[in-house]
């Protein structure tokens, strides 16, 4: 752990009194800034009055950005298409409609109190309210240990309402508008828990421009002119709220300039809409070359916060293309970019390494899927920007949603015969795969990002995950939780919890574990990567870190992975440049499918009959066991798994070999 002297001395090493000093500004400013949004935002008439938006043009707006709502034409052809998916989506809106939910982990809960009213500003997995009647710069985040902020949030961000619009729209337009003015009724603007993020304010009112183009058209005039209105005032609360900080503009800050291109596309003509759709411009084409690295990949370091930035790039370039322009080629292919990234961390399931953190968020999540599905956003890439390397995946109703009936027919004459193009390489965002999309080994070696915050990385640095015969056997547990649990949070966030080398039971980075710091880390590690070496058949990567020099007699990790696709075989060696007494100590998470059993002088790990042997190479071998341990599949979900646990006593340098080598049928 990491002291706030270490904190401020770190920072002023790092960044020099010049940078420290903007940031005391920037404090200082904010401080005023909070104190005018306090007396603006108590006053009654900072609300937007019922009849001043256009609520026929908005709807006609909405509707060029969502065709997939509008359309009825597709759902038919959905349930015969994608019927698994339909059957999951169908379900979610049977619960939703009656009140029902499964958020974060709950579960399946009812969430209406004894009223029939939904509980809109609990944790109900805590049975703990929080405040509804505070302005909004007054509510609490942290209420008491195990309470979640988040729950109330995700409720509010009303996101079931995708699985209404193209299961049964007819039955759930009613269920819908009865809802939202439940809430309107229970969170007056401004005051309570549900104002007091403005990215989940931002995420509410996007939901609402799709539930516009569902059934707007379907409403009597008064109903169209206050949803436009309270949508007007979700966009001035937004502008006037934004999460814009100094020196990390992280995703809070995008969700807020993509939710007013969005309103501004929606509401125009209106005159805020038009003066917040010409800021969102403008910031949109500043901050998607800053938010992803050139790669593609995002600068949160985190493969689930990389698919949310993903799709909050694309619904924010499409409000800007349907309201008569396009943002600027560097952006557009920035954005291809970063789908190449999801090609790249994908399996041929579809499904990414949970790497980094995980909130379990989304945009517009048609289906409930799990947090490592990503490659169903591919088709819309390939479809929304016009990349035919990006097609060749089975079309999603993703791509439906942001393109229509039209899109899908589009996708399908451009995916015919093609397959997906898949980079090998993130060198910036520090990922990096062995092996094609069957069997792959993901290594990661890369960056901090927003230095001096960790955001939402891990200490992860020479950490694998291991995917064979299609299957995840060698996992990230993910993470589980952030605000009620901080401990569980550091847990899932050390060096522990991944596949790399962990000495004298020390985490890679010092970290700060109290307040507002908990993101924060100091950037001990210091990675660097040798790059691909190509010799024959086989690949080799070598990646470094100094993570560990800060320790009496500690020193530099090298690990080299070499892949042999004939033999399907990666070969892991790890040297550690120590001096005198240490206790290394290596880790191999398995999924929760997997079983494990020693065997044949290593350890052999089976899932739905792929079997994986992980023998070591070398004479002295660590001492292995296999130790309980957890998995979390998503934000608030736990399951119960096993971690292969190697430990060796150490007198000075370090070099251990291991072999990690698919067992075919017959072997």
């Amino acid at each position: 752990m990491a002291s706030n002297l270490e904190r401020i001395t770190g920072k002023l090493r790092r960044e020099g009194p010049w940078s420290i000093g903007r940031r005391l500004l920037y404090r200082r400013w904010r401080r005023v800034k909070n104190r005018r949004r306090r007396r603006r935002w108590q006053q009654p008439d900072v609300r937007v009055p019922a009849g001043a938006v256009d609520g026929s043009s908005s709807i006609a707006h909405a509707q060029q950005l969502w065709p997939g709502a509008a359309e009825r034409t597709w759902l038919g052809l959905a349930q015969r298409r994608w019927p698994d998916l339909h059957s999951r989506a169908r379900r979610t809106a049977e619960g939703a409609a009656e009140g029902r939910f499964d958020l974060l982990g709950s579960g399946p809960v009812n969430v209406k109190d004894d009223r029939g009213r939904i509980r809109w500003h609990d944790d109900f997995k805590a049975s703990v309210s929080f405040p509804h009647d505070v302005l909004y710069l007054d509510v609490p985040i942290l209420l008491q240990e195990g309470a979640d902020v988040k729950v109330p949030w995700e409720l509010s961000r009303f996101q079931h309402v995708f699985a209404f619009l193209w299961t049964a729209p007819e039955r759930y337009g009613p269920v819908f508008l009865e809802q939202w003015r439940d809430w309107m009724a229970a969170n007056p603007v401004a005051r309570g828990v549900n104002w007091s993020c403005t990215m989940d304010v931002a995420l509410r009112a996007i939901t609402w421009t799709a539930a516009l183009a569902a059934w707007g058209a379907e409403w009597e005039a008064k109903t169209r002119q206050s949803f436009v209105a309270a949508l007007a005032t979700h966009g001035r609360f937004v502008r006037d709220n934004l999460e814009w900080a100094v020196g990390a503009r992280t995703n809070h800050y995008f969700t807020d300039i993509v939710a007013l291109a969005v309103l501004g596309q929606v509401l125009s003509p209106y005159p805020e809409a038009r003066d917040w759709l010409s800021f969102a411009r403008k910031e949109l084409e500043r901050e998607v070359p800053a938010q992803f690295a050139p790669d593609g990949f995002n600068k949160e370091c985190s493969t689930t916060y990389h698919r949310l930035m993903v799709e909050l790039a694309t619904l924010g370039a499409l409000a800007c293309r349907r309201a008569g322009f396009d943002l600027e080629e560097r952006c557009r292919e920035r954005i291809v970019q970063s789908y190449r990234a999801i090609a790249a961390c994908v399996d041929a399931r579809g499904r990414a390494p949970l790497i980094g953190d995980n909130d379990s968020s989304r945009l517009f999540p048609l289906v409930p899927r799990a947090d490592e599905e990503m490659g169903h956003l591919l088709p819309v890439g390939a479809e929304v920007l016009d990349v035919d390397e990006l097609a060749g995946e089975e079309a999603s109703p993703e791509l439906v949603l942001l393109t229509g009936q039209a899109g899908l027919q589009a996708y399908d004459r451009r995916a015919a015969g093609k397959s997906v193009l898949c980079p090998k390489a993130l060198p910036d965002g520090g990922v990096f795969v062995l092996g094609d999309r069957h069997h792959r080994v993901v290594f990661r070696c890369g960056p901090l990002t927003y230095p001096p915050v960790g955001g939402h990385r891990h200490l992860d640095q020479l950490s694998i995950t291991v995917t064979a015969g299609g299957l995840a056997m060698i996992v990230d547990p993910g993470q589980y939780c952030y605000t009620p649990y901080p401990q569980r949070r550091n847990g899932y966030r050390a060096t522990a919890a991944h596949n790399t080398v962990e000495v004298d039971g020390e985490l890679q980075c010092r970290v700060f574990t109290r307040g507002t710091s908990i993101y924060s880390v100091i950037n001990d590690v210091s990675p660097s990567c040798d790059g691909f070496v190509q010799e024959g058949d086989r690949v080799r990567i070598t990646g470094r870190h100094v993570g560990y020099a800060r320790l009496p007699g500690g020193g530099e990790h090298v690990r080299c992975v070499e892949y042999d696709p004939v033999a399907i075989r990666w070969t892991v060696s790890d040297r550690l440049a120590l001096q005198g007494a240490h206790l290394c100590v290596w880790r191999f998470h398995l999924h929760p499918e997997a079983s494990v059993a020693a065997r044949d002088g290593g350890w052999m790990i089976e899932r739905r009959g792929v079997r994986l042997l992980l023998r070591w190479l070398d004479r002295d071998a660590p001492t292995g066991e296999v130790t309980a341990s957890t998995y979390a599949s998503g934000y608030g979900q736990e399951v119960p798994t096993q971690t292969l646990v190697f430990r060796k006593e150490t007198d000075g340098m370090v070099d251990c070999w291991c072999a990690l080598a698919l067992v075919r049928e017959g072997e």
